[in-house]
């Protein structure tokens, strides 16, 4: 138990930093500030930015539980972690930007 508090503690790190520089990138790109940079930025950080949010929501979630359902928990967790980050490389990927797009 003490793995899975330790995890979220470092998850949440990541996340506001990985949050606050996506947020802050975004508004660079909208109001044209450094606007090759920032977008460069602000498509790169979407990825780890959810997956940093999903581990965290996951382990916070997952410290809460009682010992009994911990394998059934983490089978879930994983293959719910795999389809979201499955489906976020799907839209990066292979989804084509309209507002970039000639």
């Amino acid at each position: 138990m003490k793995t899975a508090e330790n995890i979220k503690k470092v998850a949440l790190i990541f996340f506001l930093v990985l949050g606050l520089a996506h947020i802050v990138s975004g508004l660079m790109f909208s109001n044209n500030y450094v606007v090759p940079a920032s977008l460069i930025i602000n498509r790169i950080l979407d990825i780890p930015f959810a997956m940093s949010a999903l581990i965290y929501g996951l382990s916070s979630i997952y410290t809460e539980l009682s010992d009994k359902h911990h394998k059934i928990v983490n089978i879930v967790f994983i293959v719910i972690s795999l389809l979201i980050f499955a489906l976020l490389l799907y839209i990066n990927l292979l989804v084509p930007d309209k507002a970039l797009a000639p």
